[in-house]
């Protein structure tokens, strides 16, 4: 039957993994495109999912965790705002100082709301309850995706946001500071990140479990640099890493495959299938010229 086969389970494994992959690269391309570096993405994933998993488990409702992850990232991305903009401090070392910062803060507030300094409690009944489960990650995948594109490629705020990237004495020009632009592609990206984790914690889990991110935020970030800071580009090269770590998981779980290649080959692939590819399709293109 199709549905025990390889390559089905294959590409719903892929489906899955790039959920989070897709929002958080794309959250990322904002802060990048308008010449901030964004190395906060972990925190803004942890954040997420653990807002997420908690308003839903008290209110019962998925749509609530899930605007509140988004809000809950974009209020901590207000910090990395007010020390990279207004106080000039170095992007990389604070969005690294945010990861810590979040996977220090996080265990905090649930020893406090929940007793306990890991996972939050199970939300299965909750999500049992739940006519469609995919309908929350889909639409919002689907619809920030269509947003990010317009707002990034057809308006004019897109424009301003890449010259604050590029050129910011052209904004200054015509009477536009560009560090505004930059707070809003920071914010708008933040929020977008804390949906990524709320995916993860709501979708791919059923629950927040300590550092469950894994590492995403990184991926994501290099598949804005890979994709050479374009957005069409940045969406498929993270679905290409979902696919990278669905052929792992599916070729271990697979009896016939494990019997025939080592285990430790097998975990070997995405980063072998990443770095060939890395060679193969180099971007040409440069970072923004204001990027630091």
């Amino acid at each position: 039957m199709i549905s025990d086969s390889f390559i089905f389970l294959l590409l719903l494994s892929t489906f899955r993994l790039a959920l989070p992959l897709i929002l958080s690269a794309v959250g990322g391309y904002f802060s990048e495109k308008a010449g901030v570096a964004q190395l906060a993405l972990e925190a803004f994933l942890l954040i997420g999912a653990f807002t997420a998993a908690s308003i839903t488990y008290f209110s019962k409702s998925l749509g609530l965790g899930y605007l509140l992850a988004g809000i809950s990232a974009a209020i901590l991305a207000q910090l990395f705002c007010l020390l990279v903009l207004k106080f000039k401090a170095n992007a990389v070392v604070i969005g690294t100082g945010l990861n810590l910062l979040a996977m220090g803060l996080i265990p905090l507030i649930s020893k406090t709301i929940f007793d306990s300094t890991g996972s939050t409690p199970s939300i299965d009944l909750i999500l049992a309850n739940t006519n469609y489960p995919l309908f929350y990650p889909l639409t919002v995948l689907v619809f920030f995706i269509i947003l990010s594109y317009f707002l990034s490629e057809k308006t004019l705020w897109g424009l301003q946001m890449k010259f604050a990237g590029e050129k910011k004495q052209a904004l200054t020009a015509v009477g536009i500071l560009p560090w505004v632009r930059q707070w809003q592609a920071i914010t708008f990206g933040a929020f977008i990140t804390g949906l990524a984790g709320a995916i993860l914690s709501t979708y791919l889990a059923s629950g927040y479990s300590p550092l469950m991110s894994a590492g995403r935020g990184y991926i994501a970030l290099a598949a804005i640099i890979f994709a050479g800071w374009n957005l069409p580009k940045t969406i498929l090269i993270s679905v290409f890493f979902g696919f990278c770590e669905a052929l792992q998981i599916q070729a271990q779980s697979n009896a016939q495959i494990s019997a025939l290649i080592p285990s430790e080959f097998i975990q070997m692939t995405p980063y072998i299938l990443t770095l060939l590819a890395l060679v193969v399709f180099k971007s040409k293109q440069q970072a923004p010229g204001e990027l630091k």
